[in-house]
């Protein structure tokens, strides 16, 4: 009969729902790694979804360059192209300019830094053929930053990213030659 005068029931029951409550926000959110998961749940709890989007953007680039380190190229190419959506995402999501100056930033900056590596991994020495198809797809993503409005430094960055990935894309020994 004392079963629900017990002093621990009612706070144990409402700690229940609680927890109940965080792990269908966490089974929605679907966190790839266990730093995002603050960053996701986060996303499904706050209607902001800004902020959220930038910090696993971040985390996202963060993995990039620990699989970069560790010498695995096409994963770190995953991970900035999971990056490149995380923060495109944030900047579709932007309330004011500042963020939307943010999430640009950032996400070119992303685009270079995977340019960057697909123009190494693309890039042959000069007894074997460059891979055209990666280069091609670098180069194109450097166009695309183009369209928006950026930094001087970035835009001298993407710049000159471009010229370094058109001369590589030149026929035989024409892309040692300056144009």
């Amino acid at each position: 009969m004392g079963g629900l005068r017990d002093p621990f029931v009612i706070p144990g029951l409402i700690l229940l729902g609680v927890l109940t409550v965080l792990a269908v926000l966490l089974y929605r959110a679907a966190p790839q790694t266990a730093a995002e998961v603050g960053s996701t749940a986060l996303v499904a709890v706050r209607p902001d979804a800004f902020t959220p989007r930038v910090s696993r953007a971040r985390e996202r680039v963060d993995a990039a360059q620990r699989a970069r380190v560790a010498g695995d190229t096409s994963g770190a190419i995953a991970r900035y192209a999971e990056a490149e959506e995380e923060a495109l995402s944030a900047r579709e999501r932007a309330a004011d300019t500042t963020q939307v100056r943010t999430a640009t930033e950032l996400w070119a900056n992303i685009v270079l830094d995977r340019a960057e590596l697909m123009l190494g991994s693309g890039a042959r020495p000069w007894y074997r053929a460059d891979d055209t198809q990666v280069l091609n797809e670098a180069l194109a993503s450097v166009q695309r930053l183009r369209q928006v409005s950026l930094t001087p430094g970035t835009r001298s960055r993407a710049a000159d990213l471009d010229t370094r990935i058109r001369r590589q894309l030149r026929a035989g020994p024409l892309e040692w030659l300056p144009r």
